[in-house]
């Protein structure tokens, strides 16, 4: 099936690479757009979690429920009434992880390093740990840009590849 329709991925994957291309130009723009994404579905699911937990009161989950749901509310609130304090805090949690993630690939790659390949860990480890380094280093203003930079990032290189799938598919397609 997906060799017929080969164009189809190319035209998601032209989608995905024009929507990239324009996330890096507007890299603010976008970081704004994903935190209002983000805070109305965390909404919309805080309201979701309410209605179920009114509607199966006899369950005995019913508080957990609640409790879950107006936090989801409070925090896609929150979210919606200050985003760049929550770019802030994405931004954070986001360099937190890098940080932890070098430190684990790091250790990982000692762990691993009889076997042909290990450097490449190390590599990505120590990789991780300079994102974070020059994203702290940039704080706070690194907030406003960063999420839609990855963002587009992560778009053009999913677009390219599903460019580059459909050419194959359509080439080998019988």
């Amino acid at each position: 099936m997906a060799e017929n329709s080969w164009f189809l991925i190319l035209f998601e994957g032209i989608i995905f690479l024009i929507l990239g291309i324009f996330a890096i130009s507007q890299p603010f723009l976008m970081t704004l757009s994903v935190e209002f994404f983000i805070g109305v579905l965390l909404l919309a699911v805080g309201l979701a979690q309410i209605v179920r937990g009114l509607t199966n009161r006899s369950d005995s989950r019913l508080w957990t429920t609640l409790f879950g749901g107006v936090l989801a509310l409070v925090a896609g609130g929150l979210l919606l009434a200050y985003p760049m304090t929550g770019a802030l805090t994405m931004t954070f949690l986001i360099t937190v992880f890098l940080v932890l993630d070098g430190i684990t690939k790091i250790v990982n790659s000692v762990q691993y390093r009889p076997i042909v390949g290990w450097g490449w860990l190390l590599f990505s480890g120590f990789l991780s740990l300079v994102l974070a380094g020059l994203i702290y280093s940039g704080w706070p203003t690194s907030a406003g840009w960063l999420i839609g930079l990855y963002l587009g990032v992560y778009l053009v290189f999913l677009g390219t590849s599903l460019i580059v799938l459909s050419f194959y598919l359509k080439k080998h397609s019988v």
